[in-house]
């Protein structure tokens, strides 16, 4: 996955806390998602557009796991999201 790709939680998706963890239904096609809360973490800023290496730092800040843990595990599930048509790329703002 690039480093520079921005990601962002899909609009057509609504989402609950269940005790720390997270349920996810996606309006389009009415898939059920259920996250633990690492990836509750995860999808909860992906509520503006993130990279990868946001993603990671902000794991690695909430939990004990190193960046080289850490990183692969951020890259499966956001590429598993992108998958499920939950998270999409978001537009890079460009700079002047």
């Amino acid at each position: 996955m690039s480093t520079d790709t921005l990601y962002v939680a899909s609009s057509d998706v609504v989402d609950c806390d269940i005790g720390g963890d997270r349920a996810l239904l996606n309006m389009q096609d009415n898939t059920y998602f259920t996250l633990n809360a690492t990836a509750s973490e995860i999808w909860i800023a992906l509520s503006q557009p993130k990279s990868i290496g946001d993603l990671v730092d902000l794991i690695t800040e909430r939990f004990e796991v190193s960046v080289e843990e850490c990183r692969p595990d951020v890259e499966h599930l956001v590429s598993e999201m992108v998958a499920a048509g939950i998270v999409g790329n978001a537009t890079p703002i460009a700079s002047s």
